[in-house]
């Protein structure tokens, strides 16, 4: 929680840091019912992202920018337990930090769960909160990234806002298959290369093909999915094939957003 207490410190300066939490979602995919057992898997529902939005066509966890009132407002509904199953058995091990990370935390899942309800339509009941995940600064811009891991309890209905093209399941197992790591080489426009991104610019990323189409997951959402197997496995990504490389063109308006002229 160090990382909010620095955004706080320095919220007025003229170049400060910002962020906001992210919920990463893990949901439970039936194949098929045998009698009582349940056959299927975990995976991640990951958000592919609109080009409407920064980082056009990445694939990220659901989440946003910290809005004050209405995830403070969220934080003090934990707190006191108001809306009863919201929440879930990370809260628990969260108190035991101190009051201090305790409420940064109820205050970042209440970001989270905002979010996810604006971006999918995904109900704060259907969320069972896990735990959080460690800090992630990005590198392209000045702001933090707070993951929190969650249980989607139940299929759902979902309702994109603008901001999302559409959700992609990764299941868990695709992750410890060496074969579905690869080398992200982007080639940069020259205005991104004034800037001071390399051209190309490269970086490790799973391949996972989706309705016969490669959706590639690198950057943050890669690294802190990375940090998750880590801590909850004990296993560490294996090194991409150097002589598999997805090479694309990387979106003028990737850092900005904004439609090119």
């Amino acid at each position: 929680m160090e990382q909010f207490a620095f955004i706080e410190r320095q919220r007025d300066e003229e170049e400060s840091f910002a962020g906001g939490a992210v919920l990463l979602p893990l949901f439970f995919q039936e194949e098929k019912k045998s009698g009582e057992q349940r056959h299927g898997e975990y995976a991640f529902l990951l958000n592919k992202r609109s080009k409407k939005v920064l980082q056009p066509g990445d694939l990220c966890a659901p989440g946003g920018g910290i809005h004050p009132f209405f995830d403070s407002l969220s934080q003090k509904i934990l707190r006191f337990k108001l809306l009863p199953g919201v929440g879930g058995p990370g809260l628990e091990p969260a108190r035991r930090r101190g009051k201090g990370a305790y409420e940064k935390i109820l205050f970042l899942l209440g970001n989270a769960l905002r979010e996810s309800w604006e971006e999918l339509r995904l109900s704060p009941f259907n969320v069972e909160f896990l735990g959080p995940l460690p800090t992630y600064p990005l590198s392209s811009r000045r702001w933090i990234i707070f993951p929190l891991v969650g249980r989607v309890k139940q299929a759902w209905q979902p309702k994109l806002s603008w901001e999302v093209e559409k959700i992609v399941p990764i299941p868990l197992s695709t992750f410890f298959n060496p074969g579905n790591y690869a080398i992200y080489s982007l080639e940069v426009p020259e205005k991104l290369v004034a800037q001071g991104i390399p051209s190309p610019w490269e970086f490790p990323c799973l391949v996972h093909l989706e309705n016969g189409k490669e959706e590639i997951l690198w950057g943050a959402t890669f690294k802190v999915i990375q940090t998750f197997f880590q801590i909850v496995f004990d296993f560490s990504f294996p090194s991409p094939d150097s002589r598999r490389i997805i090479r694309r063109p990387l979106a003028p308006n990737y850092l900005t957003g904004r439609e090119e002229l």
